[in-house]
């Protein structure tokens, strides 16, 4: 598998049906901040941990953890880590990982038929930083917004429909980002590199039009489609004009 780097934990370069993980502070009243690195070869940036992929826990003590809570241990101070809590009655405590996208981020829950299978593929071949998580349910941050996994049973797989575009069959439904061209070609490596299969393989469509696009479409492993995709012209994503079939 691919080092775990952040690739999802920078602002989006324009949120395309997105989620980032918006962590909120909870009754404990911790906030904190990260920041981050961007994605390999030297790592990009999206919350898919850098993608946005933000480091996982091994990979947390590399980066510059900031929090804040009246208990902070003396190796914390060492770290880095500065927390600053009052405790509740449950006596919870949180660390926020990832910073959630400017503006408004983007809520998006999906239902799943196993979480550590999840877990894997949106904390590991994608890098997105978890936040909240219970037995049945876990959230992360996609470039900073917030994307959150339902488990709903064993038997869930995403049920397809397919429209033609620019001569491809896509997936209906699906989610994914809008990136850079760089972040676009790091996380196609990325994904390949994971033995992930692509349901549309990286290419560029629309070309020489205004929506000329690179675009790559793959499945998480509850069958839930993703389009990643990056304009080659970021003005242009909202560009007006009819699109010949």
């Amino acid at each position: 598998p691919p080092p775990r780097t952040t690739m999802f934990g920078s602002p989006p370069v324009s949120a395309f049906v997105t989620a980032v993980a918006a962590t909120t502070s909870t009754r404990a009243g911790v906030i904190g901040r990260i920041s981050t690195r961007s994605f390999a070869p030297r790592a990009v940036s999206i919350g898919i941990r850098s993608l946005g992929v933000l480091p996982n826990s091994a990979d947390t003590n590399r980066n510059e953890i900031t929090t804040n809570s009246s208990r902070t241990s003396a190796a914390s101070s060492r770290r880095g880590m500065t927390t600053d809590s009052s405790s509740s009655s449950n006596n919870t405590e949180s660390v926020t990982l990832a910073k959630p996208a400017p503006g408004s981020p983007f809520h998006y829950a999906f239902p799943v038929h196993d979480l550590e299978a999840a877990k894997e593929f949106y904390g590991n071949v994608l890098g997105c930083v978890e936040g909240r998580s219970s037995e049945k349910w876990q959230d992360y941050s996609l470039n900073g917004h917030q994307i959150v996994c339902h488990w709903v049973g064993n038997d869930y797989r995403c049920v397809d429909y397919f429209n033609p575009v620019d001569g491809d069959e896509v997936p209906v439904p699906h989610v994914g980002l809008a990136l850079t061209e760089e972040q676009f070609h790091e996380l196609s490596q990325r994904v390949r590199a994971a033995g992930v299969r692509f349901i549309i393989e990286p290419h560029l469509r629309f070309k020489g039009q205004p929506g000329e696009q690179w675009t790559m479409f793959f499945k998480d492993p509850s069958g839930n489609n993703m389009e990643f995709k990056a304009m080659t012209t970021i003005e242009n994503l909202f560009a007006k004009y009819n699109v010949a079939d």
